[in-house]
């Protein structure tokens, strides 16, 4: 299968027709003539006809099981954009509904913008516009935004970075909000593997390294947990998860873990017939497995604001290991991977609920862009608080609100309504009177206190909530109220600061740095700049920091002596070295690791890789990762070299993994414990699971130690490799 052009229309109109009705495959079958003949001519980057990409669209809409309007405006969405056709043409041929969601995902190509940044804006909010009043308008959007990403390659690489961004910035978030997981997991997976290449190799890589015996083990617990049910006569599905790349990413290198600390890279999920087996099976699970304290999660009671249902628990699992468990229904596990979009398809025959979690977020989007009054604002407030983590709070009337993890109880007030917010003076949270700025936890239960006499909104506030929706609500209360107030706090703060640093509030005024930063942020006059400060939208800290560090540059340029820069030079050779043993010529320490991949020891020969995200990795020159990456860019490679006088003054060991495989018998390991004992040598960790080695099971043993150098390893390995039993050693 081609993956990045799998449809021809036929595939579409087949699977159509499996859940539509034949008229409405004629009216799809016309979509895709029209399609046919206005992009006639047309060529992607690829080379390949423009309409395969339509058709893609389309292919992509129908998997979902989506109604014909989506499907003839996947077929449709470019049309008016790229072509001679108009909307009308399109109205008058299709009718109301398929011209809404065309024009929803249409670009304002018409519209002069001020920048290619004010450009992007005004299409988002056009776009969040059109969702709201019909959902089915970003069913298309990321479809198309999905097929783009995997024919990606084809484009200039400054354009793959910042498609790449806007999709991990906008469409994976709106993906999530919408609990369409699948397709978020993707996007993701795709925008990672551009903005980050290096990263998302290396993670590949250690997935695939483990991936088999990840693979073992959790097949051999899935066969045991099967066995189980079926002794019980519970009917259910269990199968594999894997963790995506991304997500992946985001615990190593956001949270700083090591891959081997991510226990959830491959889970467990349970689908059963309806939500009280839900509930026996967990049942089941805790009674014969110990359950991680802290782990456990019930979507089913309390479902995510993205309406997502499923029970999650962590247990301790065979060999010590973790494994994490969702327990569904075959429902529940169709909005999970499909989300809104299993609303539409053709097994409910109906719409969502209005009162559900997606159209409340959808009522918030209209009432926000009612509100706001910077496009910059409106964007924020819709996708700004979607990726973090969530809390569950209550109303008096036992509404569920979700806010993001550290929303206060003035971030409550106005999620319920602008107008509680503007006359918030207190809450009482769990029957007990609190201050407005009172950090919520899930499950309390909150009551706003509004007070008719409260002036509303100060510019405190803004450093009291942390939802973008909450903050852009203060900001147009503040403009409308008291512009002229707030502008002149900017200013006066501006003065203050250009004060201490020794420059005049006209020098600030035409600093390069500030106009830049004006630029970059779209404000078109001081005014507005001062009146962006008096709302601290605008960080005045890093702005003056930035302009006092250029600045001294500049002092510092027009004084200094040839005699200092050389001796300049000379401090900086000398502070090459670091505390690992090894030299860099001028490079600080902090930006040193080493590579988990072979992990080098003194004594081996080293080579030195420049990466964008941990700065120097240092291998052995034997790796064959770092010989694939100087290969593929070697003007990244540095020389680096061990320093012997400074291992000797070292006082912190190498930490340092390797792998014992050998055949299980009774007390081998502790024979291994004593043995590494005797040379003096510390443990840190030890982990042994079971493998499968030429048709044969055996027992691995990785094990961490702090040592001094290649030499004591060499020394360790030897008498290892002595033992009975001991079949290899791998480093």
């Amino acid at each position: 299968m081609n993956l990045e052009y799998p449809y021809n229309y036929q595939n579409v109109e087949d699977m159509a027709s499996k859940y539509l009705p034949e008229e409405q495959i004629k009216i799809i079958k016309e979509s895709y003539e029209l399609a046919k003949d206005a992009h006639e001519g047309q060529f992607r980057k690829s080379g390949e006809p423009y309409i395969l990409h339509p058709i893609q669209v389309a292919g992509i809409l129908t998997e979902l099981k989506l109604d014909y309007a989506t499907i003839c405006a996947g077929f449709l969405h470019d049309v008016v954009e790229d072509t001679k056709y108009t909307l009308e043409d399109i109205r008058e041929r299709f009718g109301d509904d398929i011209a809404v969601i065309v024009d929803g995902v249409t670009k304002l190509d018409k519209v002069k913008f001020r920048s290619k940044k004010q450009s992007q804006a005004e299409n988002h909010r056009k776009l969040f516009v059109s969702i709201a009043k019909d959902l089915r308008v970003i069913f298309v959007k990321l479809a198309d935004r999905l097929h783009n990403m995997r024919t990606l390659k084809f484009m200039k690489p400054e354009k793959q970075q910042a498609i790449s961004k806007e999709t991990l910035d906008i469409y994976a978030p709106l993906a999530h909000r919408l609990g369409m997981a699948k397709i978020k997991s993707e996007l993701e997976d795709l925008s990672f593997s551009y903005l980050h290449h290096e990263e998302y190799l290396e993670i590949k890589r250690l997935v695939e390294n483990t991936k088999e015996e990840r693979k073992d083990y959790i097949e051999n617990f899935i066969r045991t947990m099967k066995r189980t049910l079926v002794d019980l006569g519970i009917k259910a599905e269990v199968k594999g998860r894997f963790k995506h790349f991304y997500s992946i990413y985001k615990k190593m290198y956001q949270k700083g873990k090591e891959f081997d600390d991510i226990y959830d890279l491959m889970g467990v999920r349970v689908i059963v017939e309806d939500k009280a087996a839900c509930y026996h099976i967990l049942g089941i699970v805790h009674s014969q497995y110990t359950p991680v304290p802290g782990r456990f999660k019930d979507y089913i009671a309390v479902p995510k604001s993205n309406n997502y249902q499923s029970i999650h628990t962590t247990i301790v699992g065979p060999l010590g290991k973790f494994i994490e468990i969702q327990i569904r229904t075959k429902d529940m596990d169709d909005i999970a991977e499909e989300g809104i979009a299993a609303h539409w398809n053709y097994k409910e025959n109906k719409k969502s609920s209005k009162d559900d979690n997606i159209y409340g977020w959808l009522r918030h989007i209209i009432e926000f862009q009612n509100e706001s009054d910077s496009t910059e604002d409106f964007i924020e407030g819709v996708t700004g608080d979607i990726d973090k983590g969530t809390i569950f709070t209550f109303s008096p009337k036992g509404d569920i609100i979700e806010l993001p993890v550290g929303a206060t109880a003035l971030d409550f007030a106005f999620m319920v309504h602008t107008q509680v917010g503007c006359k918030c003076v207190g809450a009482k949270v769990n029957g007990r009177m609190v201050t407005i700025d009172h950090k919520l936890r899930s499950g309390d239960k909150v009551e706003i206190i509004t007070s008719k006499n409260s002036k509303g909104p100060s510019i405190d506030w803004l450093d009291i909530v942390i939802t973008h929706g909450a903050k852009g609500k203060i900001r147009k209360f503040l403009k409308d109220e008291n512009k002229e107030t707030v502008s002149k706090l900017g200013k006066d703060s501006l003065e203050k600061e250009a004060v201490k640093i020794g420059m005049t509030l006209k020098e600030i005024e035409s600093d390069p740095t500030l106009k830049k930063h004006m630029e970059k942020n779209n404000i078109s006059s001081m005014e507005e700049f001062y009146f962006y400060l008096g709302e601290k939208r605008s960080r005045l800290d890093i702005l003056i920091n930035k302009i006092k560090v250029n600045l001294e540059k500049e002092r510092a340029a027009s004084t200094i002596t040839i005699e200092e820069v050389l001796k300049k030079k000379e401090e900086k050779r000398k502070e090459g070295k670091n505390d690992f043993g090894i030299v860099i010529d001028g490079i600080n320490n902090t930006l040193i690791r080493f590579a988990k991949c072979c992990t080098p020891l003194p004594g081996d020969e080293i080579g030195g890789f420049v990466t964008k995200l941990t700065g120097i990795t240092v291998h052995r020159k034997d790796c064959p990762n770092f010989h694939a990456m100087v290969e593929k860019d070697p003007s990244r490679e540095i020389l680096v070299k061990w320093d012997e006088n400074l291992i000797e003054t070292k006082l912190n060991k190498y930490n340092f993994t390797f792998t014992i495989v050998l055949n299980d018998r009774p007390n081998i390991l502790m024979e291994i414990v004593n043995l590494i004992g005797n040379h003096k040598i510390n443990i840190t960790s030890l982990n042994s699971y079971e493998v499968k080695k030429d048709g044969d099971k055996v027992m691995k043993v990785k094990i961490s130690i702090e040592i001094k150098g290649k030499a004591e390893y060499d020394y360790l390995i030897n008498n290892i490799l002595k033992l009975k039993d001991v079949i290899a050693v791998e480093r």
